[in-house]
This record gives C-alpha cells, sequence and structure tokens, in this order.
C-alpha cells in the first residue's frame, strides 16, 4: 500500500485550506489521502449521555463525509477515505501519521511578526510526527495560484540531507524553481562570502544532476535565519525547513528557527525530519 497523505478536519476555515493543498499534493504524487477528524469529546465516558454522543459522532461523520466530497468534486480518481478517532486532534494526527508521507495541519492566522499563526494541535504535530508536516494557514493561497518558487533553509548542518530531497522532489512535481536561503545573521567580508557561497553550493551540489528541470538560486544572506525566511516566504508557495529527530522520542525537536516560520511564514511551511 502506497503511503497515506493525512490532513486534520476540523470544519475550520484554515483546515479546509490544508485540504486544499494535501489534495494537490497527493494526487501529484499519486497517493491516498485520509480526512482524519479527532476529538476526545466522543469517547464514551460517561459524562454525556448515550444520545447525545450518537448524535455527535453522526455530526462529526457527516463533515468527514462533506470534506470527502469536496474533494472528489476537483478530483473524481482519487483515491480518498476518511477516519474518525476518539482522542485529541494532535494525538489522531501523530498516530495516523505513522507511515505516511506527510502530514497536512491548518494554522489560523493571517502571517507576519505582527500575529501568530500556529495554534496547540500544529504544534503538537509538527514535534511529534515522524514524517513531514505541511502547516497551511487560511490566508494561504490555493496550490495553483501560488508562487512557482520553493525556498529552503540551508544549515550545512546533518538536517540538509533530508530537506533538501524533499524541496527538489516536491519543485520537480510543481515545475518550481528552488531558493536555496543560507543565513549568516550579520555582516561578513568578501572573503567571508566567498566561503559561504562555497559551502551552500556544496550542500546543494549533485542535487540538479537528479533533478535538471529544476532551477536553483542559491541565497547567502545576512540576516538572521528566522528573519530570511519569513521575508522569502513572501513570494514563495512554500518554506521548507527540516528539524533534527528528537534522540530517544517520536518526532522532531522544533528549534527556533522552526517556530519562527510555523509562526510567521506568509506562506505554508513543511518541516522535514532529519533521516536517520
Amino acid at each position: 500500500m502506497p503511503a497515506p497523505i493525512i490532513v486534520g478536519i476540523d470544519g475550520s476555515a484554515h483546515a479546509w485550506r490544508a485540504l486544499d493543498w494535501a489534495a494537490d499534493y497527493a494526487v501529484r504524487h499519486r497517493l491516498p489521502l485520509r480526512l482524519v477528524h479527532g476529538s476526545r469529546a466522543l469517547a464514551p465516558d460517561g459524562t454525556i449521555p448515550e444520545d447525545a454522543l450518537r448524535r455527535l459522532v453522526a455530526e462529526r461523520e457527516d463533515l468527514l463525509g462533506e470534506a470527502r466530497q469536496y474533494v472528489l468534486k476537483q478530483f473524481p480518481d482519487l483515491d480518498v477515505t476518511t477516519r474518525l478517532v476518539r482522542t485529541d486532534p494532535g494525538h489522531a494526527l501523530v498516530e495516523a501519521g505513522e507511515g505516511a508521507a506527510l502530514v497536512a495541519v491548518g494554522s489560523r492566522g493571517l502571517g507576519g511578526f505582527e500575529g501568530l499563526l500556529f495554534g496547540s494541535v500544529g504544534l503538537y504535530t509538527a514535534a511529534h510526527a515522524r514524517c513531514p508536516v505541511l502547516v497551511v494557514s487560511r490566508s494561504a493561497p490555493y496550490p495553483s495560484d501560488a508562487p512557482a518558487r520553493i525556498v529552503v533553509g540551508v544549515e550545512g548542518g546533518p538536517t540538509d540531507e533530508a530537506v533538501l530531497g524533499w524541496a527538489f522532489a516536491e519543485a520537480a512535481s510543481r515545475g518550481a524553481a528552488i531558493v536555496a536561503l543560507h543565513a549568516v545573521g550579520g555582516e561578513f567580508s568578501p572573503r567571508r562570502r566567498v566561503i559561504e557561497d562555497m559551502e551552500l553550493a556544496e550542500a546543494v551540489a549533485g542535487r540538479p544532476e537528479h533533478f535538471p528541470e529544476v532551477a536553483v538560486e542559491p541565497l547567502v544572506s545576512d540576516r538572521t535565519a528566522s528573519q530570511a525566511l519569513v521575508e522569502a516566504s513572501e513570494n514563495a508557495a512554500l518554506v521548507v525547513v527540516g528539524a533534527p529527530r528528537r534522540t530517544g522520542l517520536i518526532g522532531m525537536a522544533l528549534g527556533r528557527v522552526n517556530h519562527a516560520a510555523l509562526h510567521h511564514a506568509r506562506c505554508p511551511v513543511v518541516v522535514v525530519p532529519a533521516e536517520h
């Protein structure tokens, strides 16, 4: 069975936009799409009368059914299934993401440093999922309207291999260019610029041979990584960042740069776990 694409459905505007992006990804990569709704309120713990619980379950099943029909109207041949999970949404998405190719989750804000995008469900999912996590805000454009550029953060460390591999494969499927962004966080001399340019070229080396159709724009910035990624996100379809796996634990160790991108980017963000 091919690895599915998981998307969280809760009826909100940002969840519907995440569904748009998840469905688009599933179609381009020829993968099944699984719509997941999680709610601890659905657990039969005796606090809700049985008839009220049945009505609540039926309402949530209707929500998933509506989301499924929405996708199938656009992509009739897509394999779309639904899953109702009687636990909190974050745990539901992380569990469903075991063996998945991607988990997509909505975020509730408007973008920019003036406001936060991210909520607790998205943060939990991004920190605990084993697979790449796509975070989409309600202000994101439809996938077909997004700029043909993918910004990928290059640190010069162990996360680069996985994040560059994911970003180039996605750029090839979208017909997009790659902006390979390396930030140094301050002014630097011409000599250091040469060194940083060489290190960035070395990090990207080999990818263009495997993806000759993907144009690559190397960019060394004197901004901090957080500032550079947020600024570059204004004209990008996606910002792609890496995160190391948490030692002995499930998921990714999200650092300051990851949090900045997730909270403030003007476009969807993908967090890619480093390879073992």
